[in-house]
């Protein structure tokens, strides 16, 4: 079964949200390359208008599988997880072009790509993040993540549980519509 990390926030909690304060994303570069650097992580906290953050990372839809013309892309069954031979990488950019989310960038020091690779089955993100908003979850079937997601967007809709302007969670819910139907195809 594939795994993926998934933004689940708890609305019952004020502290259920994403803070945007990009300690999984520190976390993640210091993982993988020992420093502090948000422009090296394999995970993103997207900003929406209204001071919505939103963490952002491979789900491991496979969409990139096909894409490298050096066929360094591969699916490792046992971690459940879709990898890039970074090594071998000549940071070409295909699967880059092809991920629908975004999930896959390049490293600005190598040049090659990067994407999240669970850190062998502990993600680091996950064990850092001070909301706990982060969850390995295994892939579900496709219906059923859009409907985790719709009510997701019903609770950004929510004045109440936001502590925003409603329009705030308008536009947050057109940004992930937009997300979702890409992801989703």
């Amino acid at each position: 079964m594939r795994k993926a990390i998934a933004y689940s926030p708890r609305p019952e909690s004020l502290e259920g949200y994403c803070t945007g304060c990009r300690l999984c994303e520190r976390m993640c570069s210091l993982e993988h390359f020992d420093v502090f650097n948000s422009a090296r992580s394999r995970i993103r906290v997207v900003s929406f208008e209204g001071g919505l953050e939103i963490p952002v990372t491979c789900n491991h839809c496979g969409l990139c599988l096909d894409s490298c013309p050096l066929n360094l892309i591969k699916l490792d069954d046992k971690l459940g997880v879709i990898k890039i031979d970074e090594e071998k990488c000549n940071g070409c950019r295909s699967c880059i072009e092809v991920c629908p989310i975004g999930a896959i960038t390049l490293d600005p020091n190598s040049n090659k790509a990067l994407k999240c690779d669970l850190c062998g089955g502990k993600p680091i993100c996950v064990e850092y993040c001070p909301a706990k908003v982060l969850a390995l979850h295994g892939r579900s079937d496709p219906e059923e993540v859009r409907s985790r997601r719709r009510e997701f967007a019903a609770v950004l809709a929510s004045e109440k549980v936001l502590r925003r302007p409603s329009h705030s969670g308008a536009v947050a819910i057109k940004g992930l519509n937009k997300i979702t139907k890409e992801a989703c195809k």
